[in-house]
């Protein structure tokens, strides 16, 4: 009888403090919502190619922007050939997209330089960002042979 009385006691505690404890809902982004409009420093606008010796030259892609990212890429050439690529702009909407964009930035950037150009495949999970990541670099691209 004691043990049935203990464990009934026990049982009625526990119960009463699960009911007492407080959680909150879990915070989420609105996937539809905007990040806003996207400042950018000056020098990221900068249409003129930067000048980085050897007779290697860099050109800025534009400045774009999905619902969750906005991203910028500079690629640098050896004349008419991409040698090099810098993302200059890579910002998310929360820790998600910022983790996504993170793990898909090196795989776009090294598949870009054994291709030499924006045509590769894009990154399973993070298919806008690696569209738009590709897009500037194209940008940049078509920058490159223009000058050329």
């Amino acid at each position: 009888m004691r043990r049935a009385l203990a464990a009934l006691l026990v049982t009625v505690v526990a119960v009463v403090l699960l009911a007492r404890f407080q959680t909150e809902p879990p915070t989420t982004l609105n996937p539809k919502a905007p990040i806003g409009p996207v400042k950018t420093p000056r020098a990221f606008s900068t249409p003129a190619p930067m000048r980085t010796g050897q007779g290697a030259r860099s050109f800025l892609g534009p400045a774009l922007t999905t619902p969750f990212s906005a991203i910028q890429v500079r690629g640098f050439f050896t004349g008419r050939r991409l040698t090099g690529i810098e993302t200059v702009l890579l910002s998310g909407d929360g820790p998600h997209t910022e983790a996504l964009n993170a793990r898909a930035e090196p795989i776009l950037r090294e598949t870009a330089l054994k291709a030499g150009n924006a045509h590769v495949d894009v990154v399973s999970g993070a298919t806008s960002t690696s569209k738009i990541w590709l897009e500037s670099l194209q940008g940049a691209i078509d920058k490159a042979r223009r000058a050329t």
